[in-house]
């Protein structure tokens, strides 16, 4: 069944399109990114067999027990936005309560039915705020084939459907995540782990054999365990072991470079049994030296020869695995719990046999001998059988390319498409992900990502790494798209009309302190409700809050274009009450905050983009924040028919000017103007007005702008004592020593007794903050 998320575009057929096979958490993720990123017509064909989109077999879990193997703060789904997944999660607590912890943090393992809904979330987001000739349609269907289209300008494909025809797409992502081949058909007794009736029928006092003992065995025993299994559980593999638990650990240092690795695969497993060795008798745990491998885990895989790859999967794999792919704390109590118990068997040894009757099924098993154990006599002993009612297929899903049989796979042989990985481990793939075919050429059609990916890149199934080549790919396909235009609609659209697009899911306001003529700033998403505040001033934290909460906002981020030395940043306090990370200009010198931004990085709130303009001259360290390439919060760098002055904290005016005209004045003229502050009570103007009309700059030179600003002679600002060193700790704490130093009695005046009330608040602050890590 299609299902169109919008109505028909006349524009349409003139659309590139990208289908997408699969619909689990590699393919919606190539999918959000393109509607987050595509810039001309586009539509995207989403295709995925089972009703549910964006979970695949992962997520598609109901057991509340079934945790993510990764700590929520890992989770995120975007590469450049660590924190997602956490702010996600906040949002949406009150309807998830049931399903979470009473409480969240990033090392928080996660239930991955929620972490489903998560990714559908983000989906239904990406749609919602995607431009208009951005489309996407869901299908719900089987792919049983692609074919390559000749035209006369290029190639294009037909993609057949089990039950709806075909459909004809630019580029095809082959997302098929762990599941290439056709699913063997459950037996009466005997069932596949991947199946939903893997446990159906069984009474609570069944004997059940679980074949495989990795992390497909440890769902396989929770939902056993949920459902009050009474029966005994066996579950055997070759080698009997099963995953490590997750425990926190300190970082260790990387102790392996590509450059330096050994390029055999038992010279990789000696270096690393000694650096653990070595590392544990300083005191570190053995997995943060797995950890520490992580970054370059993929090119050290590549630069094995072939048959050293080979070893590795024949000797090490198994070791690898479960030192790999922890469980959570929880989950490993549970299964201690069952083993101790004696209800929770796991065995090293091989299936010779098994028998089925009305009864159950007999299973033989060849225990896993010692190498001292030779003679026949010795293996003889060590067979022995079990009596079960239901065996159990955890040995996970084969993505052996050279021997599958799903139609898809088949057709992509027969015609040469696409060339199977040599180790039997998913598709040969150049490094953008296309496809390579049988001729070992990268094609300009086919793509790929995730488990097909696997023999080249070996770390390609978890969500770090998943993420990132969805976005990467994302980017391959857009850039190798055909340029596609719209014609000019009927009825044009006016400058306001397009801003008014553009900035659809765009929440702006504008705050005024009297006291100091301090404009404070809130940005906000009408989709995601996530909020930042630019320039936020300590004494009107209650307002900012009133005004978010007002509108149903979550503060995100607190961003400061410089030090300010004439009000306290309320930065840190917010960070307090509301737990908004503080993000500050490049080589600021500031002390506690959370982030700090270097020019041209863009934070991104839902669909909303804050760019980072570096504007130093007033200070030596200030950021410009372009918003949604429309609103430009200038700082002190630019006022309206002024600039900020260039005599303290590093300030310069020649850097000044510099910045001024060669950065914001090469922005187009409409761009709005907000300053940090105006004494006349102005509120906006444009790039285009203050490039004619602002006196400090308007016709005149560097050298005239230079002589102009060191001749100001103007008063420092009165609260530049207080300000400055405060707000090198984000206004969460005045040192003592740094008010010493400026030579304040702090008892002399009224001015200098509310120097010492914000100092002795301020401490408080500090303490209590420092409270939360200690």
């Amino acid at each position: 069944m299609a299902q169109n998320n919008t109505q028909k575009d006349p524009n349409e057929s003139k659309s590139a399109t990208i289908a997408i096979i699969g619909g689990g958490f590699s393919g919606t993720l190539v999918a959000v990114n393109l509607l987050k990123t595509a810039t001309q017509p586009l539509a995207i064909k989403l295709i995925e067999r089972r009703e549910q989109i964006a979970k695949g077999i992962a997520y598609s879990t109901d057991t509340d027990c079934h945790l993510l193997n990764v700590s929520a703060g890992n989770m995120t789904a975007f590469p450049n936005d660590a924190g997602h997944f956490l702010r996600w999660l906040y949002y949406n607590y009150s309807e998830l309560a049931d399903f979470l912890p009473h409480e969240i943090t990033a090392s928080t393992f996660i239930p991955r039915k929620v972490y489903g809904l998560y990714i559908q979330s983000v989906l239904e987001e990406a749609l919602a705020t995607a431009p208009n000739h951005i489309k996407l349609e869901r299908i719900t269907d089987e792919v049983i084939a692609v074919e390559k289209i000749q035209t006369a300008s290029s190639q294009r494909a037909r993609v057949f459907l089990k039950h709806q025809g075909a459909i004809a797409a630019d580029k095809v992502v082959l997302a098929l995540g762990n599941s290439p081949n056709v699913l063997p058909q459950d037996a009466d007794r005997t069932r596949n782990a991947w199946s939903a009736a893997a446990l159906e029928d069984l009474h609570l006092d069944d004997d059940v054999l679980l074949t495989g003992t990795g992390l497909t065995m440890v769902d396989m025993v929770l939902s056993l365990h949920e459902r009050n299994h009474k029966g005994k559980i066996y579950a055997v593999s070759r080698r009997g072991l099963s995953p490590q638990r997750h425990q926190a650990t300190k970082p260790y240092p990387p102790f392996l470079t590509v450059e330096n690795a050994p390029k055999t695969a038992l010279g990789l497993w000696r270096h690393l049994r000694m650096e653990v060795k070595k590392a544990e008798s300083e005191g570190y745990d053995w997995r943060a030296v797995i950890d520490s491998l992580r970054p370059i885990t993929q090119k050290v895989w590549q630069q094995l020869p072939l048959q050293e790859q080979k070893r590795f999967l024949r000797h090490a794999v198994p070791y690898w695995d479960v030192h790999r792919h922890r469980i959570a704390q929880q989950v490993a109590e549970v299964l201690d719990q069952l083993l101790a118990s004696g209800q929770l068997t796991i065995a090293a040894g091989r299936i010779q046999s098994q028998e089925q009757d009305e009864n159950g099924v007999t299973v033989t098993i060849q225990a896993r001998t010692n190498k001292s154990q030779k003679s026949q006599k010795s293996q003889n002993k060590s067979s022995y059988t079990l009596q079960v009612h239901r065996v159990v297929n955890c040995t996970g899903v084969a993505a052996d390319y050279r021997k599958s049989n799903h139609p898809l796979v088949e057709s992509l042989r027969s015609q040469n498409l696409i060339r199977p990985n040599s180790l039997g481990l998913g598709l040969a793939s150049a490094a953008n992900g296309a496809l390579l075919n049988g001729t070992n050429k990268p094609s300009n059609l086919l793509y790929t990502i995730g488990t097909p990916r696997k023999g080249d890149l070996w770390e390609t199934i978890a969500v770090p790494e998943l993420r990132g080549q969805a976005q990467a790919l994302a980017e391959t396909l857009l850039r190798s798209l055909p340029l596609r235009v719209r014609s000019i609609p009927t009825t044009p659209l006016l400058i306001g009309d397009i801003l008014q697009q553009v900035n659809s899911a765009l929440i702006f306001r504008q705050f005024c302190d009297p006291e100091t003529s301090s404009y404070t700033y809130l940005i906000g998403d009408r989709q995601t409700r996530e909020a930042v505040l630019v320039d936020p001033v300590l004494e009107q934290v209650e307002r900012d809050l009133q005004a978010i909460d007002d509108l149903g906002l979550t503060l995100r981020y607190c961003l400061e274009t410089h030090i300010h030395a004439d009000h306290v940043t309320g930065a840190g306090k917010l960070r307090q009450l509301r737990g908004a990370q503080v993000l500050v200009p490049e080589k600021a010198a500031v002390l506690k905050a959370d982030l700090s931004l270097a020019d041209g990085e863009i934070l991104t709130i839902g669909s909303v983009t804050i760019q980072a303009i570096a504007t130093n001259g007033h200070t030596n360290a200030h950021l410009s924040y372009l918003v949604n390439n429309t609103h430009l919060l200038t700082g002190d760098a630019l006022f309206i028919r002024g600039c900020g002055r260039t005599d303290f904290q590093g300030g310069d005016a020649g850097t000044l000017y510099d910045a001024v005209t060669e950065k914001l004045f090469t922005l187009p003229d409409e761009t709005l103007v907000y300053p940090a502050h105006d004494y006349k009570g102005r509120t906006v103007s444009t790039i285009g007005e203050e490039r004619r009309l602002n006196p400090r700059f308007s016709d005149r030179t560097r050298e005239q702008f230079i002589t102009i600003m060191n001749n100001l002679n103007l008063a420092f600002p009165k609260k530049m004592n207080e300000a400055v060193p405060a707000n090198e700790y984000c206004g969460d704490f005045i040192p003592q020593d740094s008010v010493a130093n400026l030579g304040i009695d702090l008892a002399i005046s009224q001015d200098e007794k509310e120097i010492e009330l914000t100092i002795l608040k301020n401490t408080e602050i500090y303490n209590d903050y420092f409270a939360m890590y200690i």
